[in-house]
């Protein structure tokens, strides 16, 4: 072969490199957060539609599965999210070419995915039949949580130090115009309490969210919004929270696509979290006026100072309107209307950002009683 020839086929496999490193730079990677931040129990991956997140989550966990041998649980908000991931053998929970690159021969069974390690050899009519299995995953949804008393695996798991809880909360955020029909922090909390009761190590816990119209309740638990992309560590939360910045690659990718003609916008495909500061107030507050409670539990109570601004309560002594019955405090359908009335005409205002989500998430899974 010439040098000329040589040198042109060296030439082809270069840029052929150059363009395979473009392709795969615009898709997400789970690595840089995981080294820097191995002090944390729960990562926030925040951004558009289409970068990868859930793509590299579940890469990971394949690799922690086929390695050290590691199960996993993958979480959605309600029960049929979850039912369309278990159809077909769970073909929607893991990529084509992840099955591919670690050899996966999955089933399913129950909420369980497993891993067939052994096969019989093809019958006449040329099916094989399973002989072993290995769990794999769990595919559970938050909406349930009360059905799904008793941890998961058995009080020797972590007895094994390979062993690890490594859980996703995929699609964390709801969409504009879901109905609410749950608390979802509150179903988190207590699915969590269910799988790894008091542990406090080797518990890796991702949550993965479309940017959307609205900080999320999740964020909101977190005490933290993210207004602009990077990456930010809440150490007194063992979180890091990533608002994936898209890139010029993202950007052409998604031009021309229907979603950009139809809703260039849309907070999906932008990566932009819209807030309302409008209802911010940082004035003075003079004196506390009434208390407004939505449970038994004091994190879901307010106080409302100079009859406008609300602020979380703090042991404030107080007349309470409940917003609920069985508070053991006296309920009226009246006080309950006119506090949803004030805060739909936006009377209320609010001492911060996260008071106000907070709060509007309360108002929003009321049933009012007629």
């Amino acid at each position: 072969m010439s040098k000329i020839n040589k040198n042109i086929q060296r030439n082809i496999r270069a840029r052929k490199e150059e363009e395979k490193k473009k392709f795969e730079s615009q898709w997400y990677n789970l690595r840089p957060i995981l080294g820097c931040a191995n002090w944390a129990m729960y990562y926030v991956l925040l951004g558009s539609r289409e970068r990868g997140k859930s793509y590299a989550v579940t890469d990971y966990f394949c690799h922690q599965y086929r390695e050290r041998g590691i199960p996993f649980y993958w979480m959605r908000l309600t029960e049929a999210q979850a039912e369309k991931l278990l159809k077909n053998n769970a073909e929607k929970l893991v990529d084509p070419d992840i099955r591919r690159r670690y050899h996966l021969d999955l089933i399913t069974k129950g909420d369980g995915v497993y891993e067939v390690t052994k096969r019989s050899a093809p019958g006449k009519n040329g099916k094989t039949k399973v002989l072993e299995t290995k769990l794999f995953a769990r595919v559970m949804c938050l909406s349930t949580f009360y059905k799904d008393k008793g941890s998961l695996f058995d009080k020797d798991f972590l007895a094994d130090p390979n062993m690890k809880y490594n859980i996703a909360i995929d699609e964390f955020q709801q969409e504009v115009g879901e109905k609410r029909t749950f608390d979802i922090v509150y179903s988190l909390v207590n699915q969590l309490e269910n799988i790894i009761r008091s542990t406090k190590d080797r518990v890796s816990i991702f949550f993965l969210g479309n940017t959307l119209q609205e900080a999320s309740d999740i964020l909101c638990a977190f005490n933290f919004i993210p207004e602009g992309p990077g990456t930010f560590k809440l150490k007194s939360k063992r979180c890091v929270i990533q608002n994936i910045e898209n890139d010029k690659l993202y950007k052409e990718r998604r031009k021309g696509t229907s979603a950009d003609i139809l809703m260039p916008n849309s907070s999906t495909f932008t990566n932009d979290i819209k807030v309302d500061n409008a209802l911010v107030d940082k004035s003075p507050l003079r004196s506390p006026s009434y208390i407004i409670k939505f449970t038994k539990d004091p994190s879901t109570w307010y106080t409302v100072w100079d009859s406008r601004i609300i602020k979380k309560y703090n042991k404030e002594k107080k007349p309470v309107i409940a917003m609920r019955p069985y508070l053991d405090e006296v309920f009226t359908v009246e006080q309950q209307s006119n506090i949803i009335t004030m805060f739909d005409s936006r009377m209320f205002h609010f001492r911060d950002l996260i008071t106000f989500k907070q709060f509007q998430g309360q108002i929003s899974i009321l049933k009012p009683r007629k």
